[in-house]
């Protein structure tokens, strides 16, 4: 007689337990999802506006050091971001991005208070700027990996338009009062924290943001679900990455986007990056000022995404974006024109927030819907991770080429790191890469790259939305 193993046991393998499908797309996700975004907008804020003034006034690191550590930084995101891109494509349905987020959020909180901690005085110029660029660059390639797959998320929690554009507005609100915190207490607490030394004071407080960052895109990780089919039936992505560039290049919709997304980021790393230079050497001011005008700009922002629903169902995605962004434009040539001031250029930077916060949430709800009706030649949600990561990879080139350019404005135009006066071929050379070319650059995203744009038909994939999104 034969040994017969009992149910259950090795001799038979019962099938796995069904996993059980998401709950339906709610508040609690939706705020979720936009509290991901606060957390990444309070280290790209950093990043944007403290990030040159830190190594420069803080760490005492020349201009021309400065520009090259930004881009010799940018150069790991070339590969990780694609990457991370490719290896979520291939990921099987249901656990494309949620993995990687989750993985990668202490990596990340790490690295955020490494890059804000400046070194040894002791220790030689030349090897304080190497291990600045080392801890530059790694947190550029944990910000590429988390938040890459944070960014396909926007594809993967939900295909219904009108939904999306409630993800996308909830993103943008959270990305929004992020950039208004720390414009408002950046300066003011790493004084308080360090009783005077800057360098102290700065190390202070990235831990404590390092810890809210944290946090919040914990929130993300936890309560936000995959819940599209990406593949459709069909085996994870595994053609040729030439080839699904191609697919990707063929893609009116998303080449245009993105395209209009490298100029636009190209022009706030200018005007982000020389606002605290022109409010201390053109205004006169002090340097809270900076932060002050940066929490105005971040609080019509907020307005902006508030009033971009209504919009978009009344005029469409397309229009609403090609509009807001020619009209951002028009607003700081004419702040370039007038004389220079917080009262005239606070106002007009507060009209510039209007216009970007009324463009954000339309622009990813668009970069969402390219990828859904691309057409099977521009590879659709086949290559949805990828997509994104070129697309963020495309945004952050801009940062640090923008910073790099910015450096080597103020270099060319006799910047002296650390002076309390500047000359006037330095003040004016702030004052123009501040405003004149981030007027130049967003009205060539409206006026040329986002011309062609195709109009979506707004009122029947939003006609859901009609109720303000969470804040």
């Amino acid at each position: 007689m034969f040994w017969r193993a009992p149910p259950g046991h090795a001799g038979m393998r019962r099938a796995p337990a069904p996993v059980p499908a998401p709950p339906p797309v709610g508040m609690l996700e939706i705020v979720a999802f936009g509290a991901g975004d606060m957390g990444f907008n309070i280290i790209w804020g950093l990043m944007l506006s403290y990030l040159a003034y830190f190594y420069t006034e803080i760490c005492l690191f020349p201009v021309q050091m400065v520009g090259f550590m930004l881009m010799a930084a940018r150069a790991a995101s070339l590969v990780t971001d694609p990457a991370v891109g490719l290896w979520i494509d291939r990921r099987p349905a249901g656990r494309q991005a949620l993995p990687l987020l989750r993985a990668g959020i202490a990596p990340f909180m790490v690295l955020v208070v490494l890059t804000f901690v400046p070194l040894p005085r002791g220790w030689s110029m030349l090897a304080r700027g190497i291990g600045a660029s080392i801890g530059y660059m790694g947190l550029c390639v944990a910000y590429g990996v988390v938040n890459t797959a944070y960014g396909v998320m926007t594809s993967l929690i939900t295909a219904a338009p009108d939904m999306r554009l409630r993800l996308a507005t909830s993103r943008m609100v959270g990305a929004t009062l992020g950039g208004l915190a720390i414009s408002i207490v950046t300066l003011p607490a790493v004084d308080w924290l360090g009783h005077g030394s800057r360098q102290v004071g700065f190390a202070l407080f990235m831990a404590g943001v390092a810890c809210v960052v944290g946090g919040l895109l914990w929130l993300s990780a936890r309560f936000c679900h995959e819940r599209v089919q990406a593949h459709a039936g069909e085996k994870p992505v595994r053609a040729p990455v030439r080839a699904l560039v191609g697919m990707l290049a063929a893609n009116r919709g998303w080449r245009r986007l993105t395209g209009a997304m490298l100029l636009t980021m190209l022009g706030s790393t200018f005007l982000f990056g020389a606002l605290v230079y022109d409010v201390r050497y053109v205004m006169g001011a002090k340097d809270y000022m900076a932060g002050w005008l940066l929490g105005m700009i971040s609080l019509m922002v907020l307005a902006g995404c508030c009033v971009s629903l209504p919009l978009a169902i009344r005029w469409g995605t397309a229009r609403v974006m090609r509009g807001g962004t020619v009209a951002a434009g028009a607003v700081l040539l004419v702040a370039y024109g007038l004389p220079a001031g917080p009262g005239a250029t606070g106002g007009l930077l507060a009209l510039f927030g209007l216009c970007v916060g009324i463009c954000n949430p339309v622009c990813f709800t668009l970069l969402a819907h390219c990828l859904d009706h691309g057409g099977a030649g521009a590879g659709g949600l086949r290559t949805v991770g990828l997509a994104w990561a070129l697309n963020s990879t495309a945004s952050k080139m801009a940062f640090d080429i923008g910073g790099s350019l910015l450096a080597g404005l103020l270099a060319a135009c006799g910047l002296a790191g650390g002076s309390s006066v500047q000359s006037a071929h330095a003040q004016a050379g702030i004052h123009a890469g501040f405003l004149l070319v981030p007027a130049v650059l967003y009205l060539l995203a409206g006026g040329v790259v986002l011309r062609g744009l195709g109009v979506q038909k707004p009122a029947a994939a939003v006609s859901g939305t009609a109720s303000p999104p969470p804040a």
